[in-house]
Parts: C-alpha cells; sequence; structure tokens
C-alpha cells in the first residue's frame, strides 16, 4: 500500500515569529479560515483562500509564504509553491521568515532546479537553531539534500534524450493516488491500485479512500477503463474490491493464477472454467510480517517469489526477500537478498525479468535524487550486481516506484508523484528507444510598414507539396506562435485583416530547432501599380527572406455600377461585429441590435458580400465539448450558418455570400481553477465578424 506521509511544519525550530501584518476584519477572517485549511491538510480550499488574499494584499509575505505550503504538502502541483515563496522573499525584510529558504530549497529541488535548490540551502543553514536535538537533525537533512542536489546534476547532465515517459491521462489517472501497474500481455490488460474515491466515503486513518483494483485496457493506442461487471470479472475475480483496502498485484506468465494484497496479507486466486476462484492466503513464510506490502515479482515458471516485507531481521525497515517452492509445491523460508540490494532505508516493488536474470526494484537508499528512485541490479554467478539507477527521466526528485517493463527491456510502467502529474501518484508508459521526436517553435511578432504590431488575424503553417494547413496562431498584440514536428519546405502564410493572403518559403529541418521570426507586410505603389510585401527575418538564425506580390486595383462598387472587367471588386470593411459568450455558449445572439445592423450594412452593399470570421475560447476547460479548440470552431461554425440564413432571410443570394476565412484558436490566460472569475475569460471568448 502506498501512502504518502505529511510533513510537519518547522516553525518551531527558529526564533523567529510570523505575525500578519494589520488587516482589515474580512482580510482576518479569511486568513483564518485559510490557515485552518492548512493546519487540517485541506490545501484545495486553502490555496483558494490564499489566492483571495494574495489578490486582496500582494505585498504580505505571511500570505505567499503560507500560500506556498499549501502548495508545497498537496499532493500535486506542488510547483506552484515556487513564485509564492519567491514573492514571499522578495518581499520580506532581512530574515523574517528564515524558513522561506529551507522550502524554497525543497521546492527548487522537487522541480529539479538543483542549483537554484542548493543556493536556497546554503543560505538556510545559518538561521538553523543548533543548540536544539531538532535543529542538529534539520542541519544534518540539509547536508543530505546538499549531496542529493549534487547527485541529480550529475544524473541531468546524463539525461538520455532517448528514453521518453508519458502520463497515461485522465482516461486511467486520479486526483488520488493511482500506481501499481501490471500488464497482462496475452490480453493486453492493465492491472493497477487506486485510492480514487468512490461511492463510500469510507477513509483509512490518513483521511483517503481505501484502495481498490482496476482493469484498463487499451483501444486505438489510448489506454482506457474498462467499465463493464461482466468484461471485468474475465480479469480479477467477483467482489474482489471489498470495503477495506484490496490491490492487484500480478499474474502468473501463463494467466492463470492471480495474486493480489487483502487483509494485509498476499492472496491468490485461479483461474478455472474461466472464472475467479475464493481468494485464498499464501502460507506463513510469505505473510509472517507485523506489516506485509502488496510488492512481489515471480519468476516465469512461477517457483520463485520475491516480495516485500517489515521483518526484524531485516537490514532496513522494508526488504525484498525471496522464497522457493520446496518439491510439495508450498513456498520455502524466506531468505533476505542481501545487503547489495537492501539498504539501511525502504526498498519496494521488485521486478524480475523473464530470463531471471535482471531485477528491477524501487530504494530509498543506494544512490539516489529523493524519495523512491528505480534501481536495476543483474544476476552474475549466483550473485546480484551493485544496483544501477536508472537516471533521470525514469527516475525524478520524488517517488518514482513499481516499474515493470517488456521482456525485450524497452517498454514499460511506472508509478511517479513527479510534478506535472494528474493526482499524488500517477501511472506513467515509457519508452527506452524512442525515437527523437522533431518539434519547431517558431515565435514571431508581425507588424505593418510603420513597425506597429498588428493585432487581429492568424498566421498559418503550409506545407508547399500536400498545401495542407499544419498549424495556425491567432495574432494577438502582433505576436504568434506556432509549434509543429513537421520539417520540410512550407510556407509562412499571413492571414490578416486589410491585407492579402501572401506567404513566403521556409524549410524546417530533420532537428528540433527555435526560432523567432519578425514577419513585416507593407502595401507600396511602383508606377501607378499597387503591391504588397512580405518580409521574415530572424536574427538567430540570420534569416531575411521576402516576397512581392501585385495587388489588383480595388474597385469601388456602389448600387449604381457594376465591374464587368474581371478586376477584384471590394469596398474595404463594410461593418464589423463582435460578441462576447458566456461560458460554454456558442451561438451568436440573432436579435442583437448590433448584429441587424451589420447585416443591414451589408445588404445595402449590394454584389458579392465576403466574411472573415474569428472566434476564441478561453483556457477554462469544457467538459461539453471535450478540447476548447472544438469550443472555438463550433462557434465559428455556429455563426457562418448564422451569417449565411440572415443574409438569405433579407434578400442575398447564397451565391453571392462568400465566408473567405474562419479562424478559430483558444487564447487568454492559464486556467487556475477561478472558472467563476468572468471578468478574467470572457473577453477571450467571443466570435468577430468583418464584412467587405
Amino acid at each position: 500500500m502506498y501512502r504518502k506521509g505529511f510533513c510537519a511544519l518547522l516553525f518551531i525550530f527558529f526564533s523567529h515569529s510570523i505575525t500578519a501584518q494589520k488587516s482589515s476584519k474580512e482580510e482576518k477572517s479569511l486568513y483564518k479560515k485559510a490557515k485552518k485549511h492548512l493546519v487540517t491538510e485541506d490545501y484545495k480550499s486553502a490555496q483558494a483562500d490564499y489566492n483571495k488574499l494574495i489578490e486582496a494584499n500582494a505585498q504580505e509575505v505571511i500570505y505567499s509564504f503560507e500560500g506556498g505550503l499549501s502548495y508545497y504538502f498537496a499532493d500535486f502541483e506542488r510547483e506552484k509553491s515556487i513564485p509564492l515563496f519567491e514573492a514571499a522573499l522578495e518581499n520580506t525584510k532581512d530574515d523574517t521568515i528564515p524558513e522561506l529558504y529551507y522550502y524554497l530549497a525543497k521546492s527548487y529541488y522537487l522541480n529539479g532546479d538543483y542549483d537554484k535548490s542548493a543556493d536556497a540551502f546554503t543560505k538556510f543553514k545559518p538561521f538553523i537553531k543548533m543548540n536544539t536535538a531538532e535543529g542538529k537533525a534539520l542541519l544534518e537533512k540539509s547536508n543530505e539534500y546538499l549531496k542529493i542536489d549534487d547527485t541529480g546534476k550529475k544524473y541531468l547532465a546524463k539525461k538520455d534524450p532517448n528514453i521518453k515517459v508519458f502520463n497515461l491521462s485522465e482516461k486511467i489517472n486520479s486526483s488520488y493516488g493511482d500506481y501499481a501497474p501490471f500488464l497482462k500481455e496475452s490480453d493486453n490488460i492493465l492491472l493497477f491500485t487506486s485510492r480514487r474515491k468512490v461511492n463510500s466515503n469510507k477513509t483509512d486513518k490518513d483521511l483517503l479512500p481505501y484502495e481498490d483494483v482496476y482493469v484498463a485496457k487499451q483501444i486505438n493506442d489510448v489506454w482506457e477503463l474498462i467499465t463493464d461487471k461482466k468484461e471485468i470479472q474475465k480479469y480479477i475475480p467477483r467482489n474482489l474490491n471489498t470495503s477495506k483496502h484490496d490491490a492487484g498485484i500480478l499474474y502468473s506468465s501463463d494467466g492463470k493464477t492471480l495474486y493480489t494484497y487483502q487483509k494485509d496479507g498476499i492472496w491468490k486466486s485461479l483461474l478455472e472454467n474461466e472464472k475467479w476462484s475464493k481468494l485464498m492466503e499464501l502460507d506463513e513464510n510469505i505473510n509472517s510480517s507485523k506489516f506485509n506490502t502488496p510488492s512481489i515479482s515471480l519468476s516465469e515458471d512461477g517457483n520463485t517469489m520475491l516480495f516485500v516485507a517489515y521483518r526484524k531481521e531485516g537490514i532496513g525497515e522494508k526488504d525484498i526477500y525471496k522464497s522457493v517452492k520446496n518439491s510439495e509445491g508450498n513456498w520455502g523460508k524466506a531468505e533476505n537478498l542481501g545487503d547489495i540490494i537492501n539498504s539501511k532505508l525502504d526498498e519496494d516493488s521488485p521486478y524480475l525479468t523473464k530470463d531471471g536474470e535482471t531485477l528491477y526494484f524501487s530504494s530509498k537508499g543506494h544512490n539516489g535524487i529523493g524519495g523512491y528512485d528505480i534501481f536495476k541490479s543483474t544476476l552474475t554467478n549466483g550473485t546480484w550486481s551493485t544496483p544501477e539507477n536508472l537516471g533521470i527521466p525514469l527516475n525524478s526528485p520524488s517517488d518514482d516506484i513499481y516499474l515493470v517493463i517488456d521482456k525485450e527491456g524497452i517498454n514499460g510502467f511506472l508509478s511517479s508523484d513527479r510534478n506535472g502529474g494528474i493526482g499524488g501518484m500517477d501511472i506513467y508508459s515509457f519508452c527506452t528507444a524512442c525515437p527523437t521526436e522533431v518539434i519547431h517553435s517558431i515565435n514571431g511578432l508581425i507588424v505593418d510598414n510603420n513597425d506597429a504590431p498588428i493585432n487581429s488575424g492568424a498566421i498559418n503553417l503550409e506545407n508547399k507539396t500536400s498545401k495542407e494547413i499544419v498549424v495556425t496562431s491567432p495574432v494577438q498584440e502582433g505576436k504568434f506562435k506556432l509549434t509543429t514536428s513537421s520539417t520540410g519546405e512550407h510556407l509562412i502564410a499571413i492571414d490578416v485583416p486589410s491585407y492579402e493572403k501572401q506567404g513566403i518559403s521556409i524549410a524546417l529541418p530533420n532537428e528540433s530547432s527555435t526560432s523567432d521570426l519578425t514577419v513585416k507586410v507593407a502595401k507600396i505603389t511602383k508606377a501607378d501599380q499597387d503591391y504588397q510585401v512580405i518580409s521574415v527575418s530572424s536574427n538567430n538564425l540570420g534569416l531575411n527572406l521576402s516576397d512581392t506580390i501585385k495587388v489588383e486595383p480595388l474597385i469601388v462598387q456602389n448600387d449604381t455600377n457594376n465591374s464587368s472587367d474581371g478586376s477584384r471588386i471590394a469596398t474595404g470593411i463594410i461593418a464589423e461585429y463582435q460578441e462576447n459568450f458566456s461560458y460554454n455558449k456558442k451561438e451568436i445572439n440573432l436579435e442583437n441590435p448590433k448584429l441587424k445592423e451589420m447585416i443591414r450594412k451589408a445588404v445595402n452593399k449590394g454584389g458579392k458580400i465576403y466574411i472573415a470570421i474569428e472566434s476564441s475560447a478561453s483556457k477554462v476547460p469544457t467538459k461539453t465539448y471535450k478540447t476548447n479548440i472544438n469550443l472555438a470552431s463550433l462557434r465559428g461554425d455556429e455563426t457562418k450558418i448564422a451569417l449565411i440564413k440572415m443574409l438569405k432571410k433579407n434578400g442575398i443570394k447564397e451565391d453571392d455570400i462568400k465566408v473567405n476565412s474562419i479562424n478559430s484558436f483558444v487564447s487568454g490566460p492559464d486556467y487556475s481553477g477561478d472558472y467563476k472569475n468572468i471578468e478574467k475569460y470572457l473577453k477571450y471568448q467571443y466570435v468577430k465578424i468583418v464584412i467587405k
């Protein structure tokens, strides 16, 4: 069973007291509530309260410091503590809160910023009260972290770019703990354990729900939970999940025996006539410890078991033991694997490869970079080799545990509570020989001939061969960003109001790149002819490209004259309209007087009507439409349909209605759980219509 312990606050170690400055009654009341939530470990509520306090008084050090603690002690998004601790440190005077250095150092460390972590620990050490036992222990702990920071830097320098680690997403992981994955390769089934909240409100002593076993299947390269009860019973016994802790551990190599954890022991169930038998507890040679853990591994023939237990004769608190079946089929006396594998600290989650010659396991000892790290040892002449740390990215500053890997040693799964996860402990897949992914990141600025930013429209990256748009970026305050893995010849194409659509060639190499581009678009006249010039320059790439197109003269059309010479006809912008939407709304208001006025102007113009639509969704998540870009696209599509209907209703022929472009995108600030902040997100939820 995986539990993450709560770290007590360190205020008692220091001589400096922490008191909030003078504040209003409302602030004091909110601060009291925030502090209560922090102390009772209701971190989500504490985060909301401290964020409100910081918004009201950003200079108050205690709000930023304790707000940082509310993220630091939480199960996920712990990296959000860093800017809060940094803000507190910036606003504090002298050594008002020396604890800041400690928590900032730990936060940097958990984020993999080893240099910053070491610097903060060094600054923190002089504040420790060395005349107390707690202070001496804290000094020892700080020195230990300084060594870990040094180790982390070394592993980071040796990081293998061909090893990729992927979170299995919200389809598998929850906001609670999800761990102990095991792949039943014959059926492509993933068994795992979760402490997610289900129907019952019962919790264990640590206030978290009890463990249950879950089954997932890979469908079209995506892992998804199996929810059909009959389907689930193909892979685990009926009623396996009880009101207490239940964990799935592994299947035997033939898939006919399932080992599970229940009632603080290891049990098994046999597949007989396509049905799983009742659970049977293993004998005392396996289950004789005061506290047993749901971590075992079997040899290919099923006759050797490696398991984890707390035992008096152990080297550390949790050690890995071995038991071999005797001629009667019973498990023999357990043997400790010895001090090459087991350290004075905890070991867990052994995984023996099919050939029995390689052991993967997790340990808090040996030469790690924090929490549990995953190690590898090989069996030579009956002796296990010195464990090798698998390094970054398989290991992180957080707990990395429960690794399982295929027989080729290439693909597998692990559990980790590293930064960027969905819950406290998440399940990840990995590959150790992944092809290096090519990523091109193009950051840019688009300006007119007066170097003034162009503030609307879009920049497209088009494949010159297929003529398809690879990626589109909205233009906001003159800025755009294009990210793609596409390579070869492309066009950087502008599609902005008042200018012709125009592109310029650019070659994207077969290796990742980052470039900063300036795109300038200008209108010039030479020898009574109108031209549009687009230029693309980049200092870091040494790039300076330009392209010129001839622009046919605009012939202004009114109710009494028509063009018959084939020239391009336009009157410039006839009317513009923008409507902002509330959350998840996608239909424009057909009764809006401004919309009706735009339609009237378009009808009075007569002739062909050219329409450009820009539709945006904010970054507030939408379950209704699955993704924000889907919502933005639907807003654009719904607007197109509505405009055509309105114009036709007012006598405009459909052949005379030309929707030249619909640019849809997601914009605005990153979502931070504040969906009720309408003022913050409303202006990024809109449709803009331009009629020419």
